[in-house]
């Protein structure tokens, strides 16, 4: 297997490197290497066909902890690499040369916690404004030197002769948010892109350290809030793996049907917003209606529409209400015949395929370097998905059927959200009729959880969502870190966009399906 192979050349590139048991860590691989090794640990990594999922860093006062995440699309088992550095020397080599898509994730944690990316081409801010003062996710106020300050200010865009730069955004009717790209135009085509993100930013994850694993339950609805209960799967999932609680199989059953219908109304969302985009406003209210179904049964059982609360460690937080899986059964019924009008007016529409074909196209290897995942990267030809890859809830008790596409365009994303859709349908119909008597909760939880660290991640309608806890053994995170999906998928668009007509970046932008409250946090 893979990861036997690239245990041998992190071995001889002198990493620390132990197995550990992925049940209670969630990862399978825990290595430690010097800071200077890390560029070539990287490369390896790279040769061996993996992607970045995440990188991150925990202030632990006396030393940073930089935490790098690998994966593998054929042998999903874990890597998880550390460098410590010293608060005083902060200065790490950039791995942005290898994995274009860490490159973000290391400006992210350069104006978080001060860390710097030695030969990394821009650490200017990304969230934050040049008014902040300190570094936020420091554990105590360090103020920002101002030779630093200097590097995140960032380099002023400059013109050359026949180009330009125009502002996209921040509320622009195409990012469904306030998302700003700055762009450099030569006459209609756009030559570079720098995005300019955080209007959103509310430091979800420092709220964590603030708050009790109980208080922060509904924090995880505040992120993605189209698709909030695979965030919320994945918070309690994490501690559940943590702490060793066993979750009864009803209430495995009851995750699995929310958080597929979830998955349907976050892509009918998506669909109708998207086509709207291209100027068809048709498909948007039948897009909207069939979701309001879906609305209607969740909020009989959670009493909420949007931003759900209602998974807890061991289970959910009540059993279910009397119709709710009659309901379900007859909006399977009801989207199966609407399936049959949306090919109808969409798919083989002639003004959508030409918008669409052959426009976007995300090559496997571009996905690869920057952590694309989810619908983006099965219609790259990757059948990659972390229901199967990694199962939880009602998911090791029986998986969806992958949707995959080849074309890598903007027609092919929208051909995997469609093809999901009917996956989930399926998916639904064999678990209601799989709903066992029992508990629909655990009936020991602690509360608290070991000292440690854990990961878990979860399959979002967006792709792989992470959450990484680092526990001191008290009632509340001593650091919280997600993986965006959104985040990842969206910084592959800087590569992707080059070259593109700005009427084809707007076409672009809307299938890669980004919330973005969830990339800001």
């Amino acid at each position: 297997m893979v990861a036997e192979r690239v245990v041998k050349d992190l071995q001889a590139l002198g990493v620390d490197l132990e197995e550990v048991p992925y049940e209670r860590r969630g990862y399978c691989f825990d290595g430690r290497v010097q800071r200077e090794g890390i560029l070539g640990v990287a490369e390896a990594f790279d040769q061996h066909g993996y992607f970045i999922e995440d990188v991150l860093c925990v202030d632990f006062v006396n030393e940073l902890e930089l935490v790098y995440h690998f994966n593998h699309w054929e042998d999903p088992r874990r890597f998880s690499i550390r460098v410590r550095v010293k608060p005083s020397d902060p200065e790490v080599p950039s791995i942005s040369s290898v994995y274009p898509g860490a490159g973000w994730h290391e400006r992210e944690i350069h104006e978080f916690f001060g860390v710097r990316f030695k030969g990394h081409p821009n650490l200017a801010f990304l969230f934050l404004h040049p008014e902040i003062e300190a570094y936020p996710l420091r554990k105590g106020h360090v103020p920002i030197p101002e030779e630093d300050r200097k590097v995140l200010e960032g380099r002023q865009p400059e013109g050359e002769e026949e180009s330009f730069w125009i502002n996209m955004g921040p509320q622009h009717p195409s990012t469904h948010g306030v998302l700003r790209l700055l762009l450099k135009m030569r006459g209609e085509f756009i030559e570079e892109i720098e995005p300019i993100l955080g209007y959103m930013h509310r430091m979800q994850e420092k709220m964590a350290e603030v708050r009790t694993y109980i208080q922060y339950y509904p924090n995880t609805a505040r992120l993605d809030y189209v698709g909030p209960l695979a965030f919320s799967m994945c918070f309690v999932g994490a501690l559940e793996r943590c702490c060793g609680v066993e979750v009864p199989e009803r209430a495995q059953m009851i995750r699995l049907i929310t958080l597929e219908l979830n998955r349907i109304a976050s892509h009918l969302l998506w669909l109708g917003t998207y086509l709207l985009d291209l100027g068809a406003a048709t498909p948007y209210f039948f897009a909207f209606d069939d979701r309001e179904a879906i609305l209607d049964i969740l909020e009989g059982l959670t009493g909420s529409r949007l931003t759900y609360c209602y998974y807890r460690i061991g289970g959910v937080y009540e059993d279910l209400n009397d119709g709710f899986l009659q309901k379900v059964e007859e909006f399977i019924g009801r989207m199966r015949k609407r399936l049959k009008d949306y090919d109808e007016l969409v798919t083989g529409n002639a003004i959508f395929i030409g918008r669409t074909r052959g426009v976007g196209v995300l090559p496997k290897e571009m996905a690869r370097r920057f952590g694309v995942t989810g619908p983006n990267l099965r219609a790259s030809g990757v059948g990659y998905d972390v229901r199967i890859s990694e199962p939880y809830a009602g998911y090791r008790i029986f998986g969806p059927e992958i949707a995959v596409r080849g074309g890598c365009d903007c027609y092919d994303r929208y051909l995997v959200r469609l093809d999901e859709i009917r996956r989930s349908l399926d998916l639904l119909e064999k678990a209601i009729r799989r709903v066992p008597e029992g508990p629909s909760r655990a009936e020991r939880i602690p509360k608290k959880p070991p000292e440690g660290d854990v990961y878990f991640a979860t399959e979002s309608p967006r792709g792989e969502v992470g959450i990484y806890i680092v526990s001191d053994g008290s009632d509340r995170p001593y650091r919280l870190k997600w993986r965006s999906p959104s985040f990842s998928n969206f910084v592959s668009f800087t590569e992707l966009g080059r070259g593109m007509l700005i009427a084809d970046a707007v076409a672009t932008l809307g299938s890669l399906d980004l919330v973005v409250p969830e990339m800001d946090r």
